[in-house]
């Protein structure tokens, strides 16, 4: 689908935790992970059950079995731990360990199935859910067999428009300041963080805005929140001519769902009414602005804090600095 992976073979595999100290909570769970073999079974990213597209993962399999830094994948308000995938694959070609999680009640098949929940509820089991996550992966938890590695020293958070709202949120609680080496929001959702919530995050963060993003402009989500980050923690940066879902699979989802036979005709209209989402302009290429994303995340997470590294990595995607 895209052209920026590394050499590592990548394993996939699906779980359901459940959270018994928050009346048994289903959260479900998905893992990428440089394999340890290239021998094995494609495995469907499905639109619906049955129906889908197949990327670079192979179900299962063994990680390798060296120490993985690793990122924990918060999405967007209705989206799911899938929407990703091309650039959790990525991550995972290049050595990483990526877990991405759905936050039951702001699912898009909550939200339409009448079970979604108010923001206030939202932000509260969103963060209880990373920790959640987060103690289940290092085994504070029993459950989550994964088989990983994880390298306790080099984990990240990384969040999508509201995800980026929790991760923030989740850096400001004790736990989440005391594991986390940084931070990665992606045309993000700020514009509700309190003073004394910026106040406690002390985790430098990498944030990526997108100058056609109708959904959380620039102007007001990210231009308020610079001046109360701590300016030697934090890189930030714009890009040109990306749309909010700009590091999402949505530009991939357009071109790819007319050509899978079954897709229904009201999720082809649905797609087609976030044609601007990506790259601002329906109709323009969609993989430029997904790996441009990309290559931020990847060379963020091997030179985290280096703004100046990252600012020349913007300029070649046409994009600036806003600090």
């Amino acid at each position: 689908m895209i052209s920026t992976h590394g050499s590592h073979p990548i394993g996939r595999a699906s779980h359901l935790l459940v959270d018994q100290a928050r009346e048994n909570r289903l959260v479900g769970v998905e893992v990428w992970f440089p394999r340890a073999s290239a021998e094995g079974d494609p495995m469907m990213y499905e639109l619906l059950p049955g129906i889908g597209f197949y990327g670079a993962a192979l179900a299962g399999g063994s990680p390798v079995t060296a120490p993985l830094p690793t990122v924990i994948v918060s999405h967007g308000h209705m989206g799911t731990r899938l929407v990703y995938s091309q650039l959790c694959e990525a991550l995972a070609s290049h050595g990483y360990a990526v877990i991405a999680l759905d936050h039951q009640g702001d699912t898009m098949a909550d939200v339409l199935l009448g079970g979604g929940v108010d923001e206030d509820t939202n932000i509260a089991m969103r963060v209880a859910d990373l920790q959640f996550l987060l103690d289940s992966a290092l085994g504070r938890i029993a459950g989550f067999d994964h088989g990983l590695t994880i390298d306790q020293n080099a984990i990240s958070a990384l969040g999508h428009s509201f995800g980026a709202y929790a991760i923030f949120a989740w850096a400001g609680t004790e736990q989440g300041r005391s594991v986390l080496q940084s931070l990665i929001a992606l045309e993000p959702y700020l514009v509700r963080l309190t003073a004394a919530e910026l106040e406690r995050v002390a985790t430098t963060a990498l944030i990526v805005a997108g100058d056609k993003d109708a959904t959380t402009p620039v102007e007001t989500n990210i231009h308020p929140v610079l001046p109360q980050l701590q300016k030697d923690k934090t890189t930030a940066l714009l890009l040109s001519n990306v749309g909010h879902q700009g590091c999402s699979d949505v530009g991939m989802y357009i071109e790819v769902a007319p050509t899978v036979p079954g897709v229904p005709d009201f999720v082809l209209e649905f797609m087609g009414t976030m044609g601007d989402d990506t790259t601002g302009t329906a109709g323009d290429p969609w993989r430029p602005v997904t790996e441009a994303h990309i290559e931020l995340v990847r060379t963020w997470l091997a030179n985290i804090g280096d703004s100046e590294l990252l600012a020349s990595v913007a300029q070649r995607h046409s994009g600036r600095p806003l600090l």
